[in-house]
């Protein structure tokens, strides 16, 4: 092909592909509304879609590799918006199947889906199309217009969901549009943007980071995210954090570990939904997994667990909290046992005797027990012996099944005095 005419072509393809497109809205897009621009894009979906067709049917992509590498990530980009659901897809333009059709005009000429795009090398590189498709997205969603694109958003999950069959070298190339999500408002948008980050967390290495410090703009981000009530969006983080954690080098990731424990801390303090106080304590559960020993310094901890053993004692809470909590104290002890002092910290030990005593399942009730047994087991000898003749004298009107739980602790104690 002529350059004359192969410029005309590539212009004609940009045409009618950023005419089908959704183009930015006049205002930023919440759930459920109804814009003008919806219609609009119908209307030129109409107009533009055909011809685009009749060029992908007349041009020959493997014949003109220039056009190829200019055009193709459009494509994709639009192939993907319109197979997306949302309010600017409209039910008409649903019905038309639009990307229905534009898969299987590019399959009947080159037999590969539109899909499949980023998964191997053809007559064009994988690679480069997802690094044109990410620029692409990330030229148009600024911090300011991001809100703008809501089919643009959608282009992105998709593309990210993709990311583990592409090499990704500099997280500043990919991450900046789910950070802006994970910053938004909107939890649909925080959920979003958590899902993404985790999938390119997992394809990062710690020399990743070695160019700059943006590790410091997603910790910021993540760690904003933390006052974040809502039970998705929790729980997303919260699976989200380790994995970013896991790959920062040693000397950061121990900081990052204490800024991260500090903060979860303050969210057992002031959390009463006990469903995301559950949450908080598995999320707890990883740090002091991943932190051990230097968890130490907050001593705060073990006024919150003794807390939350008691809040266990209670009818109800008891079914939702006390697992967790449990789990919890019992990391911890693994990594901080070394510190555990009796005359300092005997209130965390009547907090478990106390819940032993309205433990109604097997399950708990041993691990209630084991707990009680290695704290006992972390007291001096003279100690052990003080707890054992405290346990003898329990008042005539304990409950015969307490007794019992009480006397498998006492074994187990005297058989490590012996």
């Amino acid at each position: 092909m002529k350059p004359v005419k192969m410029i005309d072509t590539f212009v004609k393809f940009e045409e009618c592909i950023n005419n089908c497109l959704l183009c930015r809205l006049s205002k930023p897009y919440l759930e459920e509304d109804s814009l003008p621009e919806f219609q609009v894009r119908k209307n030129k979906l109409k107009q533009y879609f055909p011809q685009l067709m009749l060029l992908l049917e007349n041009v020959d992509f493997r014949q003109e590799p220039e056009i190829a590498s200019s055009t193709l990530y459009s494509l994709l980009i639009l192939y993907l918006e319109l197979k997306c659901i949302g309010p600017w897809n409209t039910e008409d333009v649903q019905s038309e199947d639009y990307s229905g059709i534009m898969n299987r005009t590019f399959k009947a000429k080159y037999n590969i889906e539109l899909d499949e795009l980023l998964h191997e090398d053809d007559f064009f590189d994988a690679q480069e199309v997802f690094d044109k498709c990410i620029k692409e997205l990330h030229q148009k969603m600024t911090i300011d217009d991001f809100r703008k694109y809501p089919g643009l958003i959608e282009v992105y999950c998709m593309l990210i969901s993709n990311v583990k069959k592409c090499k990704v070298i500099n997280p500043v190339t990919v991450l900046p549009v789910a950070l802006l999500l994970v910053d938004d408002f909107t939890v649909s948008n925080k959920v979003k943007g958590l899902k993404c980050c985790d999938m390119i967390f997992q394809c990062l290495q710690p020399n990743d980071f070695s160019m700059g410090n943006y590790y410091e703009v997603i910790h910021r981000s993540l760690k904003n995210a933390m006052v974040e009530k809502d039970i998705e969006v929790t729980q997303h983080l919260f699976k989200c954090f380790p994995d970013f954690l896991n790959i920062l080098h040693v000397e950061v990731q121990k900081s990052k570990l204490d800024d991260v424990f500090a903060s979860i801390l303050d969210q057992l303090l002031t959390e009463t939904n006990l469903y995301r106080k559950a949450e908080c304590f598995d999320f707890t559960t990883k740090i002091i997994e991943m932190h051990g020993i230097h968890c130490v310094k907050k001593n705060i901890f073990k006024d919150i667990v003794c807390d939350n053993l008691d809040v266990c004692c209670t009818e109800g809470v008891y079914e939702i909290l006390v697992e967790h909590v449990l789990k919890c104290l019992l990391t911890w002890i693994r990594h901080c046992w070394c510190t555990w002092k009796l005359n300092a910290d005997q209130k965390i030990l009547s907090a478990l005797l106390k819940l032993l005593y309205v433990a109604n399942d097997e399950t708990n009730t041993l691990q209630i027990q084991n707990l009680i047994v290695t704290l006992i087991h972390l007291c001096t000898k003279e100690e052990q012996k003080e707890i054992l003749s405290n346990l003898e004298t329990m008042p005539k009107c304990v409950k015969e099944d307490f007794i019992h739980k009480i006397d498998t602790i006492k074994q187990h104690v005297y058989s490590n005095l012996i």
